[in-house]
Formats: structure tokens, sequence, C-alpha cells
């Protein structure tokens, strides 16, 4: 996949695929206007966290952790 994100290059393949596979879960539980408002598109940012074994999803206005068992806080 063809991602222009901040950070997404310097993610792993496996750290690439959790976040593919939890953001579309993670839009698939919003209402279509949040579904716009944090789509692909509108993302500025994303990191692994060693330390916190996950990743950092952020937006203009929030942020999301993605873990490593697919789920997010």
């Amino acid at each position: 996949m063809n991602i222009k994100i901040k950070g997404y290059s310097k993610l792993t393949e496996p750290q690439q695929e959790l976040f593919i596979l939890t953001h579309n879960r993670h839009m698939k539980s919003m209402g279509a206007d949040n579904q716009k408002k944090y789509s692909l598109k509108q993302l500025k940012k994303i990191s692994w966290d060693r330390k916190e074994n996950c990743l950092k999803v952020y937006y203009d206005d929030i942020w999301w952790k993605y873990l490593s068992n697919g789920n997010w806080c």
C-alpha cells in the first residue's frame, strides 16, 4: 500500500500491517462524519513507541494508540 504519512515508511512491515488493519477497524466503528475527519488523508504522523509496544497515530486534534493486539485507546 502506498501511504504517504510522516513516519509510515519508518515502520516495519508488521507494524505497517498492524496500522492498516487497526485503522480500518477503527474507522468502521465511527460514524460517517468522524470517518471523514479521521481518514488517512487527515492523518499527520505515525510513530512506533517501543516502550509501550504500540503505534501512536496523530491527527490535528487528537491521537490514538494502536495496540499490538489490534485494539486502540
